[in-house]
């Protein structure tokens, strides 16, 4: 269901900068920075930080790797607009070790965790600790597992709201919108999340 507010709804600083950012782009501001800069007190404050360290913190997974992570979710759902954001993304922030279209481009750790959270994510219930063994015998290491969950946790999240909301990608956001997130690193300036 699409929401008027979150398209019209905003504090003026955060009016303020999806206006500067959107002149600055060419692009109008995606759907789902909509969401984190509507009323962030509810959401987007206490979610931005997670995000950003999930997606561009320190971790044993690549900024390129984890947006492989966030594909493979968006697969799972089958969203288009998740599934073109994070096809972008992997192509801006990868430097060869995954490719989008290529599973077995990436390294054995990342292609024996993604069963893994595909499970968690479409049937939670059903999640053993089988479901590591190959991560395991492969070395990953227990804080790795834990970085992914929280990738995984974060898109969770953000997918389902996307269905819900019924998020909608426009002309030049794909492009536009993924170099500038990437490039501020998943963070937005803190005056938009007061």
């Amino acid at each position: 269901m699409r929401l008027n507010n979150l398209d019209k709804g905003h504090r003026r600083p955060a009016k303020f900068f999806m206006l500067m950012a959107s002149k600055a782009s060419g692009a109008e501001i995606a759907d789902v920075v909509k969401l984190f800069l509507y009323r962030p007190e509810l959401f987007g404050r206490a979610v931005t930080e997670l995000f950003a360290e999930s997606m561009r913190g320190p971790s044993f997974w690549t900024a390129g790797e984890r947006e492989y992570i966030a594909l493979c979710i968006a697969r799972v759902y089958k969203l288009s607009y998740c599934i073109d954001i994070h096809t972008e993304m992997i192509g801006i922030a990868a430097d060869g070790e995954v490719d989008a279209a290529d599973a077995e481009v990436a390294r054995p750790e990342l292609r024996a965790i993604l069963p893994f959270l595909e499970t968690l994510t479409h049937s939670p219930d059903s999640v053993s600790e089988s479901d590591l063994a190959e991560a395991r015998e492969l070395g990953v290491p227990d804080e790795a597992v834990i970085e992914a969950l929280h990738v995984a946790f974060v898109w969770n999240a953000v997918d389902r709201l996307t269905y819900a909301f019924d998020f909608r990608l426009l002309d030049g956001q794909v492009t536009k919108g993924t170099k500038a997130l990437h490039q501020f690193s998943y963070r937005f300036p803190a005056f938009t999340l007061r």
